[in-house]
């Protein structure tokens, strides 16, 4: 299942991108990854060069769609408890990341979650499980069912099924970044579904600026952000919820506890270099909790990031490396923390 960290078009409701006044190829849209995928390559465009880009995201879809019963990640959840499931490059690369930050969190990030997932029907028909129900599939979650061997995969234990939704469309975006790079593109902006790139620079050297989400007003943004190369991910319990009886129930699950994520924060934006990281690391640090971040910070799988996090009062927390890059919209106080 494609998680989408932002349900939003291009330039619109979650982020907005700002590129000044040059003149631009249009940008071209299209509906893969579960979202709305945009991509901007300004005077670079030509029909060649985003037909590439979009045919690489169609082959990434096929390979980490839970809803397609062709793709690769269904069969692996079909066959791997049976025996090992010869996988490709680029699945490998994927589900050995996602292992590896389950480890890092203890589990917080499990790519083994899709029991839960499927069991709280978020995306098709949304409920709150019985904790009977909740128990059962809780049992059928945990990373170290998964064995990684020489491009193959398989698992320990039947009904284990992985969900990569919280790190694929990263991975897809530093892909699409790879592409850039090779044909030598000059600058480009992407946003797949709520992951955005700002790659390169705009004319004159200037910065892009990204703005952020307002976690608590629909629509709305909250803060400014001036960056280059570097990709911005959001996660927060307002993008994708229901209600039933009176609560509402966030779509990003604790795997601890098989229920939406409590860890008093509203939002987690991480802004870093590397797309597939920053995905796993906003899902990590949003069901960990802001106490959590120096500890993940020390960790080389990280590489290094900034940080913006809006807690459930409202409060807002960065990282002292984005002091002088970001900005509040709405005039209120950031804490700038030495995490």
């Amino acid at each position: 299942m494609f998680k989408t960290k932002i349900v939003a078009v291009f330039f619109a409701a979650a982020f907005l991108l700002f590129s000044g006044c040059e003149r631009r190829i249009h940008a071209q849209s299209e509906f893969v990854l579960g979202t709305v995928c945009s991509i901007n390559l300004y005077e670079d465009g030509s029909a060649e060069l985003y037909g590439n880009l979009f045919a690489r995201l169609r082959e990434l879809n096929d390979i980490f769609n839970n809803y397609s019963d062709s793709s690769e990640i269904s069969r692996v959840n079909r066959e791997a408890a049976a025996a090992p499931v010869p996988v490709s490059q680029d699945f490998y690369l994927v589900l050995k990341t996602a292992l590896d930050f389950a480890r890092l969190t203890g589990g917080a990030f499990d790519p083994t979650v899709g029991p839960l997932v499927k069991l709280w029907g978020f995306g098709k028909s949304p409920r709150v499980p019985s904790q009977e129900e909740i128990e059962a599939a809780q049992k059928l979650v945990g990373w170290q069912c998964v064995k990684l061997e020489e491009r193959a995969v398989r698992f320990t234990k039947s009904g284990v099924r992985l969900d990569l939704g919280a790190i694929a469309k990263g991975y897809a975006a530093d892909s699409l970044v790879d592409i850039l790079r090779e044909r030598g593109a000059k600058r480009a902006s992407l946003s797949l579904g709520g992951n955005v790139y700002v790659y390169g620079k705009k004319p004159g050297g200037s910065l892009w600026s990204v703005a952020i989400r307002d976690p608590s007003k629909p629509g709305q943004n909250a803060f400014m952000l001036k960056t280059r190369d570097a990709t911005v991910v959001t996660s927060g319990a307002y993008e994708r919820f229901f209600e039933q009886d009176g609560k509402t129930y966030g779509h990003i699950l604790d795997p601890a506890t098989g229920f939406p994520a409590q860890s008093g924060l509203e939002s987690v934006t991480i802004v870093s270099h590397n797309s597939m990281v920053a995905d796993a690391l906003s899902t990590s640090l949003f069901v960990l909790g802001m106490e959590k971040i120096p500890e993940i910070k020390k960790s080389a799988l990280a590489g290094g990031f900034e940080c913006v996090l809006v807690d459930a009062s409202g409060k807002a927390y960065a990282s002292k490396g984005l002091k002088g890059a970001l900005s509040a919209l709405n005039g209120q106080e950031i804490a700038f923390c030495d995490f």
